[in-house]
């Protein structure tokens, strides 16, 4: 089983604590996620690391001006 990312870890990861800002930034870089009954984000380490691998297969450049606002790709990497 895949281990969930903390509420610290998503906020790091998306730059920012504000669910409904995360689950965009999310959706954004086509991440899927769990929306838990409170609102708040649930998503998996393994979906994280699929999507930095699929990123860094593809030709898609991941450089800062095409990412949102917040997005930080290298956390998901540490």
């Amino acid at each position: 089983m895949s281990e969930l990312l903390t509420q610290s870890e998503l906020a790091r990861l998306t730059g920012t604590k504000d669910p409904e800002v995360q689950r965009q930034v999310l959706n954004s870089n086509r991440i899927p996620y769990v929306r838990r009954r409170d609102g708040t984000v649930a998503v998996t380490w393994e979906i994280v690391n699929q999507s930095v691998l699929a990123r860094a297969g593809s030709t898609v450049s991941t450089e800062a001006g095409t990412l949102p606002p917040g997005f930080n790709l290298s956390a998901a990497a540490n």
